[in-house]
């Protein structure tokens, strides 16, 4: 997404919003924001930045240009004049030269030993000395893909940049709500459900001018949001979004209607997921006691079927009432899928960045095949005596196992079953909280 300054929006009087997009009738902006990066080859990024600045003052919509430009930054690629340390550079440079030279000659004999150290010639010293800001940057490659493809890309951004202004957003139609809901979840988006009976009619996903905390990161995300919608082959939404009057200076809401009608517009990376494994596939809608859920997913394992819903820590409290909701009724697990930065998440199935479906597999197997076992033979009101017992006993592996025996069961087997790994330290097995 760009910087809000750069939104490129038309309101009408009537209350509605619309992204500004270019296409082929208005490309010469990108033919000439592109054609002064291609001529800069070589060049300083200061020096684009100069070049861009005319470009501005000479046309008709300094914020396409400015937005186009900033594509066309983040997707080329530039790199430093001399690969050196700067920072290292400069300091034994200063340090070298106390007292500033003033003749050529003694601009040499200063540098000699830095020009040995480093391996550098004068002038790669010189251009090495602030290699590390970025206006020395210098312009390798330029971003270079089919101008319409470009085009496509900036729709995109500012679509996503109006979507930083929205403070709810209600996807009306979709060709694939398993798939929505599972993105929504997975970019950790607080959302409500609108069902009729059986059947799922809008999903209404909280916005980030209603967030508190982190909205910048809440923002982020659920522009992406935007993106995975757009590959949909089918969708519609409409949006309440909060733009400031520059001429009024007032705060007014807007309401943003969209569809698959604008696709074309946007880039065309159209949804086809492929799970490359046999045990896992997409879960339908479980209907439990006249009440709708949405796993993600369905994973059979020990000959029963467990259901995945993939979450996130924002709603980790709604999802874990969920699992209590159905225990019993239906075999559930919340999946948190956070970021490296996240903390970690007490009794939940964890991974970071994406799901390990071969890992999530090994873990189920090992809880549910113990569970099959152990509660064929104990009923409920055992099964949670028992685990009261255990804990009190924890961590004394000796005690824990003479106890398990007593009542008749096999501590390798049940142990697991209740929340604990068996470990060997040397010729000893101790036990250990599962985390």
């Amino acid at each position: 997404m760009f910087p809000s300054d750069l939104m490129m929006a038309r309101k009408t009087k009537n209350g509605l919003i619309f992204p500004v997009f270019i296409s082929d009738e208005n490309s010469d902006y990108l033919e000439k924001v592109r054609s002064v990066f291609m001529r800069n080859t070589g060049n300083k990024r200061e020096i684009i930045v100069k070049d861009l600045k005319e470009l501005e003052v000479n046309s008709s919509s300094t914020k396409t240009v400015r937005a186009l430009s900033l594509l066309f930054f983040r997707n080329s690629i530039f790199e430093p004049p001399v690969n050196v340390d700067s920072m290292a550079l400069r300091e034994d440079v200063f340090r070298a030269a106390r007292i500033p030279p003033i003749s050529v000659e003694e601009k040499r004999s200063i540098l000699v030993p830095i020009e040995k150290k480093y391996g550098l010639d004068l002038d790669e010293i010189m251009n090495g000395l602030y290699a590390d800001k970025e206006s020395e940057l210098i312009l390798t490659k330029v971003y270079d893909i089919d101008p319409m493809e470009i085009s496509r890309k900036y729709n995109l951004e500012q679509l996503e940049t109006i979507m930083g202004k929205c403070s709810s957003l209600t996807i009306t139609s979709a060709s694939n709500w398993s798939y929505l809901i599972t993105s929504i979840k997975r970019l950790g988006l607080l959302y409500n459900t609108n069902i009729s009976g059986t059947e799922l009619k809008s999903i209404e996903v909280t916005g980030p001018l209603n967030i508190f905390e982190n909205p910048d990161r809440y923002a982020s995300r659920f522009a992406q949001l935007m993106y995975k919608i757009s590959t949909l082959e089918k969708w519609s939404v409409e949006g309440d979004i909060k733009v400031k009057d520059k001429f009024e200076k007032t705060v007014k809401m807007y309401k943003l209607n969209l569809s698959d009608a604008v696709s074309y517009y946007l880039p065309q990376n159209f949804q086809r997921e492929e799970i490359p494994y046999d045990f896992v596939h997409r879960a339908d809608p479980l209907i439990v006691d006249g009440e709708v859920y949405f796993p993600d997913y369905v994973i059979k394992v020990s000959g029963r079927d467990v259901y995945i819903n993939i979450t996130s820590k924002y709603l980790s409290k709604r999802d874990e009432e969920i699992k209590q909701k159905l225990k019993g009724k239906a075999d559930w697990e919340n999946i948190y899928v956070l970021d490296q930065k996240d903390k970690k998440i007490k009794n939940g199935i964890i991974f970071y960045g994406d799901i390990d479906f071969q890992s999530l597999k090994s873990s189920l197997e090992e809880k549910y095949s113990g569970k099959k076992q152990i509660t064929s033979e104990l009923d409920d009101s055992s099964i949670d005596s028992i685990k009261k017992e255990l804990e009190k006993l924890y961590p004394d592996t000796e005690k824990m196992f003479a106890y398990v025996e007593s009542q008749g069961l096999v501590p390798e087997r049940t142990l697991p079953a209740m929340g604990y790994k068996l470990k060997w330290r040397g010729l000893d097995i101790i036990v250990v909280r599962k985390d």
